[in-house]
C-alpha cells in the first residue's frame, strides 16, 4: 500500500511540475510577445515624429501596422483601452493632448513598474513640456 501511495505521490508532484512549468513558460512567452510588439510600436512613434525625405513612409507605416496588430493580440486590455485613444488623438506627438495620450499609453505598457508621468513626458519630449 506504501507502495502505491509514493508512486501516485511520485505521479502527482510530476504532473503539478510540469503543469506549472508549462504555465510559466507560456506567461513568459506571452510577456515576451508583448514587449516585442509594444517597444516595436514605440520604436515607430519615434521614427515618425523624425520624417525626413530619406524616410521610407510606406515601410515605417507597414512596421506600426504590424506593431499594432500584435498588440491587439498580446497586449493587456489597458494598453490597447489607450492605444485605441492615442489613436483617436491622431496617433502622432503633435500636440499636449496627443502627448498626454501617449504618455498614458507608455505608462500601461510598464505593467505593474509604474513612473511618474511627469518624468515620462520630461524623457519623450523634453523639458517640462
Amino acid at each position: 500500500m506504501s507502495t502505491l501511495f509514493a508512486l501516485v505521490s511520485v505521479f502527482v508532484t510530476a504532473s503539478l511540475t510540469y503543469l506549472f512549468t508549462r504555465s510559466h513558460e507560456n506567461k513568459k512567452h506571452l510577456r515576451l510577445l508583448q514587449t516585442e510588439a509594444y517597444a516595436d510600436y514605440l520604436r515607430c512613434v519615434a521614427e515618425a515624429a523624425h520624417i525626413n525625405l530619406q524616410t521610407d513612409e510606406a515601410n515605417l507605416f507597414a512596421r506600426a501596422a504590424d506593431a499594432k496588430t500584435r498588440i491587439c493580440l498580446y497586449g493587456s486590455t489597458d494598453v490597447v483601452t489607450l492605444l485605441a485613444a492615442f489613436e483617436r488623438a491622431g496617433g502622432a506627438t503633435g500636440d499636449e493632448r496627443q502627448r498626454k495620450a501617449f504618455v498614458s499609453l507608455v505608462t500601461a505598457m510598464r505593467c505593474k513598474s509604474k513612473v511618474n508621468s511627469a518624468d515620462l513626458n520630461a524623457i519623450l519630449f523634453g523639458g517640462d513640456t
